[in-house]
């Protein structure tokens, strides 16, 4: 029973319950439910896991009897839970301000809403049906940021702070954070390992995963679109190990990376032409790096017209084009079936028309079946990858495809990679943290069977200020891109002299 917000329970009535559980320390957090039956206790498996490393310690449960009327019921060893000082010896109704204590825990009830008889009528969300009328209106709007706010209070402040990309938690005593691209140490701590461990698997309820000793790692997407990955002890050795990336808003756009000085307007225009000329593009660089933001950013200069599949092992892209499908890879269930991995969305994409093939980040062997879409028509595909060069990416991409598992000679796999790929837009984080594009090279024919490749525009640091900032610029290489011609017959405007390389007199 994942706590969530704004989902109707099983009622038919938008009802949600409201806990805060607090232990002697003063230490607190709150869950909020629409389930139907809720389970308090001490073990891991229980809704409100009081002791997340006891597997069948004391445990009761609230019932909803009718949409908004709780019960507290026994479960196992009740004797330790008392509601408002009393016993629970059989179910026992229960409202708003009832608190039910066990051990050093108190555990409030704050509000129950969505009732008829709602018990909070100042905070009474709108089930969606006019009393007067009978006629449905819009149900109520629910900040899906609440989620992170809600179980990682004592990161809060740098969860609403715009500045913070990345939350690192090492453990409930070490906490980093990730600003305009420095790393910083803070101050921020959890009340101990059970509650660190114990907001972990709420935000894994609420999306449906599990995250225990036989699922000790998790993979999640919020509904704003963070990502949260952790690790359990004693995998991690320091404790649970928690990474959130946040999500960033705002959509970066072309001009942004131009007035950030990611790009220069001569590189901005280059890459507009890249995506119009349909050439497949990989972005690559090393991690934290930009990747999904320029993917994204290269991503708005596709027609509107055209039909684009998107493929993601958890959703961060925000194409604007209207006719746009996006798929999202599946876990195994609890029994290790209905997975649904990248590779078999690639496979299943190639058989619903898609004009352009966008696939989140390359990892394995779906590597093999992109290289074979963009190689039989499906021209201006895109995708991303780890790498810490653009001709290192081509390894990375070949590496990966040899992990498909089909037995395929190196040099087939070398032949498809150079002629599928025609573009690589390199990504870096800098040593003063700012990200820019650093290199668009264009990959050419093998060479002595070895990959090939020629940088078109790349970014060079020429000196750094006396706040540690580099200092750089963006310049030709010197060459021409292939399709320098093709781009004229399109009407797409390039010029001879952004390619120059500096110093050069012709």
């Amino acid at each position: 029973m994942p706590a969530r917000y704004g989902v109707h329970s099983g009622s038919g009535n938008c009802i949600m319950i409201t806990l805060r559980a607090v232990d002697k320390t003063g230490g607190g957090r709150i869950f909020q439910f629409d389930s139907p039956e809720i389970r308090i206790g001490f073990r891991s498996g229980s809704d409100v896991a009081l002791d997340p490393f006891k597997a069948n310690g004391p445990e009761l449960r609230l019932l909803e009897q009718a949409p908004g009327n709780y019960a507290v019921e026994p479960v196992a060893d009740v004797k330790v839970f008392l509601l408002d000082g009393n016993p629970i010896t059989e179910s026992t109704a229960v409202t708003a301000g009832n608190v039910i204590s066990a051990e050093s825990w108190q555990v409030f009830i704050e509000e129950i809403t969505g009732a008829a008889s709602d018990q909070s009528s100042e905070s009474r969300p709108d089930t969606g049906v006019s009393a007067e009328s009978g006629s449905v209106q819009a149900p109520p709007k629910v900040d899906p940021h609440s989620y992170l706010v809600l179980f990682f209070q004592p990161v809060r402040e740098y969860l609403e702070d715009d500045d913070v990309s990345e939350v690192m938690i090492n453990g409930p005593d070490r906490v980093y954070i990730e600003r305009r691209g420095i790393l910083e140490a803070t101050d921020a701590r959890f009340l101990n390992e059970q509650a660190l461990q114990a907001a972990v698997k709420n935000v894994a309820r609420s999306v449906g995963r599990f995250f225990n000793a036989e699922n000790p790692r998790l993979d999640a997407r919020l509904p704003d679109g963070s990502r949260v990955h952790a690790v359990l002890p004693p995998i991690a050795r320091c404790g649970t190990v928690v990474s959130i990336r946040k999500f960033r808003r705002e959509k970066l756009t072309m001009p942004d990376l131009v007035r950030f000085q990611s790009v220069s307007e001569q590189g901005a225009a280059l890459i507009e032409a890249i995506v119009k000329l349909h050439k497949n593009v990989i972005v690559s660089g090393p991690t934290s790096s930009g990747k999904t933001s320029v993917l994204n950013v290269l991503s708005s200069f596709i027609d509107p017209l055209e039909r684009i599949l998107v493929i993601e092992d958890a959703s961060e892209l925000q194409l604007q084009q209207d006719h746009t499908v996006c798929f999202e890879t599946r876990k195994p269930d609890e029994h290790g079936k209905g997975e649904v991995a990248i590779r078999d969305l690639v496979i299943s994409s190639l058989r619903l028309r898609p004009d352009r093939l966008i696939i989140g980040e390359i990892r394995g062997g779906e590597a093999l079946d992109m290289l074979q879409a963009m190689n039989t028509g499906h021209a201006g595909s895109m995708s991303t990858i780890h790498a810490n060069s653009a001709i290192d990416c081509l390894s990375r991409i070949e590496t990966c495809a040899l992990l498909s598992g089909i037995d395929i000679p190196l040099s087939a796999i070398r032949s498809q990679v150079a002629s599928a790929i025609h573009v690589v837009v390199h990504t870096a984080r800098l040593s003063d943290g700012t990200r820019k594009i650093t290199n668009v090279a264009e990959v050419l024919p093998l060479q002595n069977g070895e990959y090939a490749g020629q940088d078109l525009i790349r970014y060079v640091v020429e000196s750094r200020d006396d706040e540690g900032k580099l200092k750089g610029r963006h310049s030709g290489a010197g060459v021409l891109p292939t399709f320098f011609e093709e781009a004229r017959l399109h009407g797409i405007k390039l010029e001879k002299a952004w390619f120059k390389a500096p110093g050069s007199s012709s």
